[in-house]
């Protein structure tokens, strides 16, 4: 054999060995998180949400919970009273969105009813569906809720919610609907997972398109940009868009340029990245069957992993409240985490 096919054997074993070797990634430290509690729950967790003192959870054949985030005791809600009396059965409550500040919950119920019951959350270990939300409500796979500071025209909440390709907005007065804007419903141009509002525009996680933007005023598209992977949910924070994407890990997209998004950072999760929140400079990524990741994220083009916590078994949902980090597993209840 040459000399010239030993040095080519020789580049080859090196380029296998190099192209299975671990990429290198930021610093984990292991001992950042402490478990606070596990919480049983009866159903399976599809969303989470809190207020100052609760943690809420749709639970898909289930019902619904709110979870003392002081005791950790659990008040559980297969069914609901009315102001009339009435009784609202849950079963297969996938979605939600709470309004802290004006002590209301848009619930997505879409067995018996197909609609989004509007619930008085002022005590949470006592709620009451006051009001509903129907047309447009089959099938929805996000709630997008933002509370104003004040009043404008009467109104204190605007909800964003889609199912399928459809978008629709709309405004509350904390007594009843006012009903979906005549504008809407739009059409993305893909298959929408998660819904965000700010000011002025709507973003939407259209699957395999990636980031959608529309102009929240007349529910125009103004701007889409394709993402790694299959774009799930999102939240928008300080002019950037953290993207859970399915196969596509986190991915991160400066947006302070509207018409200009750029790609920043990515992280390549394992499993399916399917839920995301951001909390004071921590981002937290549900990843299925990869558990959920945690990130440093005060520099957004730097993220850098803090801790991925696989203890919980198959990760739905994650929510990060203050320095707690809540998790809904599909097998083994809610886990509080406390960032140390």
């Amino acid at each position: 054999m040459s000399r010239k096919i030993y040095l080519l054997l020789a580049l080859v074993i090196v380029i296998a060995i190099a192209g299975c070797a671990k990429r290198n990634t930021a610093f984990e430290d292991t001992q950042k998180l402490t478990r606070l509690a596990q919480v049983p729950v009866v159903g399976l967790p599809s969303e989470l949400d809190t207020d100052a003192t609760h943690a809420y959870v749709a639970l898909d054949q289930g019902g619904m919970a709110t979870i003392n985030m002081d005791t950790y005791e659990l008040f559980w809600y297969p069914d609901m009273l009315s102001q009339d009396g009435s009784v609202t059965d849950f079963w297969r409550t996938r979605k939600l969105s709470v309004a802290s500040k004006y002590n209301r919950v848009f619930l997505n119920e879409i067995q018996f009813t197909d609609r989004i019951h509007i619930i008085d959350s002022s005590d949470p270990e006592n709620l009451r569906v006051i009001d509903s939300i129907t047309g447009g409500t089959y099938d929805i796979q996000d709630i997008a809720i933002r509370e104003y500071d004040e009043p404008v025209e009467g109104n204190v909440i605007e909800v964003a919610f889609c199912s399928n390709i459809n978008l629709r907005y709309g405004l509350y007065i904390n007594d009843f609907w006012m009903g979906i804007d005549p504008i809407y419903p739009v059409d993305a141009p893909a298959l929408l997972g998660g819904v965000e509002l700010d000011d002025n525009y709507i973003y939407g996680a259209a699957q395999q398109r990636g980031l959608v933007t529309f102009q929240k005023s007349t529910g125009a598209v103004i701007g889409e940009h394709a993402v790694r992977g299959e774009a799930q949910k999102l939240v928008v924070r300080n002019g950037y868009a953290y993207i859970a994407s399915r196969q596509g890990g986190l991915q991160v997209v400066d947006i302070r340029d509207i018409n200009n998004p750029i790609s920043v950072a990515e992280y390549i999760t394992t499993g399916y990245a399917s839920d995301v929140d951001y909390s004071n400079g921590i981002v937290a990524v549900a990843s299925g069957s990869g558990g959920a990741y945690v990130f440093d994220a005060s520099d957004p083009s730097d993220i850098r992993l803090i801790q991925r916590i696989t203890e919980c078994g198959y990760v739905n949902v994650v929510k990060l409240k203050d320095d707690v980090l809540i998790i809904g597993s599909r097998d083994n209840g809610v886990y509080f985490y406390q960032m140390n």
